[in-house]
């Protein structure tokens, strides 16, 4: 049973309400172009911040005990219906809050240092996109709110894009995308009542082709991640929710493509919404031919965030999957792992159709896995020891093998995890034992 579970049991049982903090992402109201250079354009976005909750969120400037604030720019390219995400900012640093009524009817109570129960808090995009008060998103775990204070590169300046969101310009430029602003608050209040699993909210970003100065437009979707946008605009896309035990929050986006000709393309999105444990591996089942593997991650910038690695994961193929990797923390504790708030995009195409089945991710700190129910290709029911493909199995599939093996060629790599060992030979031995059907 979680915090926030047990909190509502035992006000059932003493009738009496827990007061608690829920501060969520109210607004995305206005857009800053803070202008390009080297072909990176660098905006920031304003937020309000809205406590939904029933107490104070402590807003105290000078401490660690003060939410933070992200940003990121995410595209829908209509020509692959592919949703991915663009570009992040370093964290924004409050520093007092005010009391409005954005969410709901503000209640007594709050202080420039403590966000009220109803209460709304405006930051403006130029607020939020002033670098002194921009921290690394490195420095902040965001499942518990906790912070490195004084955060690095604290009241440090740079030139028009340091620390600020940053894109691509190409990446932009398109006129037939459309395009949304994810808003995220993180605060450490939240954890112990179970309240910090709502923090991020997304709207529309219109972006002018000419000037490229953007804007904001239509609703808020308030306590809703961004990469809910790519079902919005295609209902075959399949969402899957997870949690790592005692820990953050999980997304993965799957969707398959008919590209004609007996060809499918494989779309997958891996979002961490507020883990600390992060994510540096993907896997999809799949044992046929594959082929125009895809990747898409986000790049790090500014202070200690530029260590982060930016080497893209590479696809490996195994005879029942795929898997990409990056380091993990062991290996190098800035490797590029999908961190919070952040989406990495995965893709392949092969000639199997779509069926339901299970993707899998594990984890960036520590050894832990989650499943997740999505869209992947239909399993070929052939016989995996038939190496030479002729429907015998016989002492030319074990030569193959052993070439194959020796050659670290993927057909091996029985296990599918990348690696050649004793492991790939038994599991081929258990598959040639078990005979062809």
């Amino acid at each position: 049973m979680n915090r926030f579970a047990l909190a509502a049991v035992l006000a059932a049982c003493t009738g009496t309400a827990i007061a608690v903090p829920d501060v969520i992402c109210g607004a995305l109201p206005d857009v800053q172009n803070h202008g390009l250079i080297g072909g990176i354009r660098a905006y920031s976005v304003g937020t309000t911040a809205c406590n939904i909750g029933t107490s104070n969120a402590n807003w105290i400037d000078g401490t660690p005990d003060h939410p933070v604030i992200a940003v990121t720019i995410w595209k829908y390219d209509n020509e692959t219906e592919r949703l991915t995400q663009l570009g992040v900012t370093q964290v924004k640093h409050s520093f007092a809050a005010l009391q409005g009524s954005v969410c709901q009817p503000c209640q007594p109570g709050g202080t420039f240092s403590a966000l009220g129960p109803g209460c709304s808090d405006p930051y403006g995009a130029g607020l939020n996109g002033a670098q002194g008060d921009l921290g690394p998103r490195t420095e902040v775990n965001a499942f518990t709110g906790d912070f490195v204070y004084p955060y690095t590169g604290i009241n440090q300046g740079g030139n028009a894009i340091f620390k600020r969101i940053q894109v691509k310009q190409t990446d932009i430029t398109d006129s037939t995308a459309t395009f949304y602003v994810e808003g995220v608050y993180v605060i450490k209040d939240e954890l112990v009542h179970g309240t910090n699993m709502n923090n991020a909210s997304y709207k529309r970003l219109n972006i002018n082709q000419s000037s490229f100065n953007a804007g904001t437009a239509g609703s808020i979707h308030r306590e809703v991640p961004a990469i809910y946008a790519w079902q919005a605009h295609n209902a075959d896309v399949v969402i899957t929710e997870q949690d790592y035990p005692g820990e953050g929050r999980i997304i993965v986006a799957s969707k398959a493509t008919d590209l004609g000709g007996g060809t499918w393309r494989y779309d997958y999105g891996v979002y961490n919404q507020n883990s600390d444990l992060g994510v540096a591996s993907f896997s999809v089942p799949v044992n046929t031919g594959t082929a125009n593997f895809g990747f898409n991650d986000v790049d790090y910038h500014s202070t200690v965030d530029s260590g982060v690695n930016p080497t893209d994961w590479a696809p490996v193929e195994g005879t029942d999957g795929v898997i990409w990797n990056s380091e993990n923390e062991s290996q190098n504790s800035m490797g590029n792992a999908v961190r919070w708030g952040t989406m990495y995009n995965y893709w392949f195409e092969t000639d199997s159709p779509p069926v339901s089945g299970t993707t899998s991710v594990s984890s960036f700190k520590g050894a832990n896995t989650l499943d997740f129910a999505g869209i992947v290709p239909t399993l070929a029911t052939g016989c995996l020891a038939d190496m030479n493909g002729d429907e015998v199995l016989d002492f030319f599939d074990i030569s193959a093998f052993l070439t194959a093996f020796s050659t670290e060629d993927p057909s091996a790599d029985f296990t599918g995890d990348g690696t050649f060992d004793f492991f790939d030979i038994s599991s081929f031995l258990s598959a040639y034992s078990a005979g062809c059907p």
